[in-house]
């Protein structure tokens, strides 16, 4: 940690996951490709291990995915993003399910110098996307959650510096995507991800639960737990034993079955289990001392620990003689977590459809140096998180979040609405996702009665553009994915609806399809599920997934047989168009790039 000459905290610039050459080859790469060199294919996998994506019906034209592990990020690299958002992608980033940033429009012969200048402030875009390991998300309130067992953001930083660029996952079957969480309240969600690591003490000694074959798409699968008990000391190389496995046994003939889970589904869990137990085991005799100790100490990593003594927050505060204090208090009890530190507050910050400006990258930054020790953290709901405000600053920092218009209340709520990228830019997309959570959320954010409702608490909404899950429809209480349905001679874009998703400790479970809805029709059908609930429930105690467990989604399918019909397309062509366009919907689907 520095302090700027203004007196400013600011967390010391990490450069060392970037490495120099490696943009200087990426250059000579797209120059061969460009000059016929390099046939189109070869270049595709060189460009997708590098989170160089194709966009759909572009030639040429780019998405990168800047890797930010476990999502936290300095107030320089904030600065240095509006920077590169400005000056290579329109202005814009978006922030994914997987705390990453990525950026639109990059013509190819601008990729490398966007990458050089995403070097100079310690990001990097290697490994984001390809047959690897994937960016290592955490819960972003680890180092400070009340109910966390420990900090578990040095193991996913120590599994980061282990297999970011290392031999044995440079061409595995497919993606591994890793999760560290803290506590049984599971934010990181382990349970739907190929390795999840869940902290437990047995004895005061650390370790974890391992949980492996997790995974959503086409075909959803909840983890299952290695051991009982992995001590931290073997953490890394069980984690290595399960890569070399499925690097040895997955399938690489049929990308559609070439996951974990489906090597799972093949050889059955005990045999997966005694086979990485094996790996584990000879593993030393392949490389005699191969893990460093995992550093601990945030302050030494270059993390925050604890800032000087913070002031108690009174509740009151002359910014808000004006009229502002009931507004403050709803965002007070919706958004602020307090942090097991005493006096001091996390802050939820909501950003629709996780799309932050080149303006507010630089806002966030300076908020987060004057109120947050200059850090941030996205999250995997598409929102951020500032950590270590002090309660006497929580009304100046509501302020500086109205002036950039990111003051709403509810950043985990049922109107802030998730949502991937959809068929505006991605190949394997078939609707307009991310219009539509953009829609939705504005529809239900103008509805007080049902956005912040209490007796709504924890209802939320996921939205795929396909099947493939990248919005994470399956383990939302409420959820769709794209699709296309024949009606009346068109074939418009529906959504299918899905209920009762939810995370559990280390496991999940997976929403059930109820009916497809024209995409058009899904606030509606939204509104009608709630008022289906309200009118069914028990009595107000009962919640929504309770509800919709005792009901049975199935039972309620029937219930929405008026919205699946539509009038004649010549007198209602809106309803054939798919949101954010304004010509009759046509299925496309293009040739997959690799899902997020």
């Amino acid at each position: 940690m520095t302090t700027t000459a203004t007196g400013s905290v600011e967390p010391t610039l990490d450069t060392s996951l970037v490495v120099p050459e490696e943009i200087e080859h990426i250059r000579r790469v797209i120059a061969d490709y460009r000059t016929g060199r390099i046939d189109g294919d070869a270049f595709r996998r060189f460009r997708l291990q590098n989170g160089i994506y194709g966009i759909r019906d572009r030639v040429d034209i780019h998405m990168v995915r800047i890797r930010i592990p476990f999502g936290r990020l300095t107030a320089t690299q904030l600065e240095g993003l509006a920077v590169v958002a400005e000056h290579y992608a329109g202005g814009t980033g978006h922030i994914t399910t997987r705390q990453n940033i990525q950026l639109y429009g990059i013509p190819l012969h601008r990729v490398a110098d966007l990458l050089g200048d995403l070097g100079e402030i310690g990001l990097t875009t290697r490994e984001s996307s390809g047959n690897v390991v994937r960016n290592v998300t955490t819960d972003p309130l680890a180092g400070v959650a009340p109910d966390e067992v420990f900090d578990v953001r040095p193991y996913a930083n120590a599994v980061v510096r282990l297999l970011l660029r290392n031999p044995i996952a440079q061409n595995l079957p497919r993606k591994i995507k890793i999760a560290f969480s803290g506590s049984a309240a599971d934010r990181a969600a382990t349970g739907i991800h190929d390795i999840g690591a869940l902290a437990v003490l047995r004895e005061a000694q650390r370790g974890f639960q391992l949980f492996l074959g997790g995974g959503l798409g086409s075909n959803p699968h909840a983890a299952q737990r290695l051991e009982d008990f992995t001590p931290e000391a073997d953490l890394l190389p069980t984690i290595e034993a399960v890569i070399r496995v499925f690097d040895r046994l997955g399938e690489r003939k049929i990308r559609s079955k070439a996951r974990l889970k489906f090597l799972i589904d093949q050889i059955g869990f005990e045999t997966l289990r005694t086979l990485v137990l094996q790996e584990r085991a000879a593993l030393p005799l392949l490389q005699p001392q191969p893990y460093p100790a995992v550093a601990v100490n945030a302050e030494q990593i270059g993390w925050i620990t604890r800032p000087a003594p913070a002031a108690a927050f009174t509740g009151n505060h002359h910014l808000f003689e004006n009229g502002n204090a009931a507004a403050f208090q709803v965002w007070l009890s919706n958004n602020v977590i307090w942090q097991k530190q005493p006096d001091y507050a996390a802050v939820a910050v909501a950003v629709p459809g996780g799309n932050l400006t080149a303006f507010r990258f630089n806002a966030l930054a300076a908020i987060a140096r004057q109120f947050a020790q200059g850090e941030i953290f996205w999250t995997a709901a598409q929102n951020l998180l500032l950590r270590w405000v002090s309660w006497s600053d929580l009304p100046n920092l509501y302020q500086a979040l109205r002036d950039i218009g990111l003051e709403a209340a509810g950043s985990d709520r049922l109107w802030n609405v998730i949502g991937c990228a959809g068929a505006d830019t991605c190949n394997t997309a078939i609707t307009t996702s991310h219009q539509l959570a953009l829609e939705l959320g504005r529809f239900l954010h103008a509805r007080p009665d049902l956005s912040l409702a209490d007796d709504l608490r924890g209802v939320d909404i996921k939205i795929s553009g396909c099947p493939n899950a990248c919005g994470h429809h399956h383990v939302a209480a409420i959820g769709f994915y794209g699709g296309a349905r024949r009606v009346n001679g068109q074939q418009p874009s529906h959504y299918m609806l899905l209920l009762g998703g939810r995370i559990l400790t280390g496991s999940a479970v997976f929403g059930t399809p109820v009916t497809s809805i024209p995409a058009r029709r899904v606030p509606e059908a939204v509104e009608r599920v709630l008022a289906l609930y309200r009118a069914g429930r028990c009595d107000v105690a009962e919640t929504f997934l309770a509800w919709v467990d005792r009901v049975g989604p199935a039972s309620l399918k029937n219930q929405f047989e008026d919205l699946r019909s539509l009038p004649d397309p010549d007198t209602a062509s809106k309803l054939y168009q798919d949101w954010g366009q304004t010509t009759t919907f046509k299925l496309q689907v293009k040739e997959a790039e690799c899902a997020v």
